[in-house]
């Protein structure tokens, strides 16, 4: 697989998904969830191709965040589920390719819960995106909307030391 110009090695790849799946269940650190959340989103939006085949490992964890009491959790959680599905893209298709393959072996209640959200709340935020992408200008528009581009600082803002002053030249 590639991503840019760097070839991607799913055996370095699937433990990365692994990883990021595992730090997203309730009971964890509020900041690492949302944080991996943030990462989930902003890599499916970019690299779609890559995140889609691991969809089985991190579709119930992502659902299971989007009614957590703690709002920026669940926000998160909102935008990484509508992007793992590219619902404003596509609107229901990447779902129900994964209903019937990946999310075929979930259990009644949790399928049925799944189906309910995506039919009740995520088609609705993924209309709502679309008309504002389309405000925007469409695709090609503006370029990514602020939440996108806040996400993609915060993504690679993680580890920098702050020493008051710009280190990399930035955007």
């Amino acid at each position: 697989m590639t991503c840019g110009d760097e070839r991607v090695n799913p055996e370095t790849l699937t433990p990365m998904i692994e990883a990021l799946a595992s730090v997203i269940q309730p009971g964890g650190s509020v900041d690492t969830r949302r944080l991996s959340l943030v990462v989930i989103r902003t890599v499916s939006r970019r690299y779609s191709t890559l995140v889609r085949p691991h969809l089985h490992l991190l579709a119930q964890p992502i659902f299971a965040s989007v009614r957590d009491p703690v709002i920026p959790v669940k926000l998160a959680a909102e935008a990484a589920f509508l992007e793992v599905f590219s619902v404003v893209e596509h609107e229901n298709a990447e779902f129900e390719k994964y209903m019937v393959g990946p999310g075929a072996s979930l259990n009644a209640t949790t399928k049925r819960s799944m189906q309910d959200y995506f039919k009740r709340v995520a088609m609705r935020l993924g209309g709502q995106a679309r008309e504002r992408k389309e405000a925007e200008g469409g695709q090609g528009g503006l370029g990514l909307s602020n939440d996108e581009r806040e996400d993609e600082r915060e993504v690679w803002s993680v580890g920098k030391v702050d020493l008051g002053e710009k280190a990399f030249a930035e955007d």
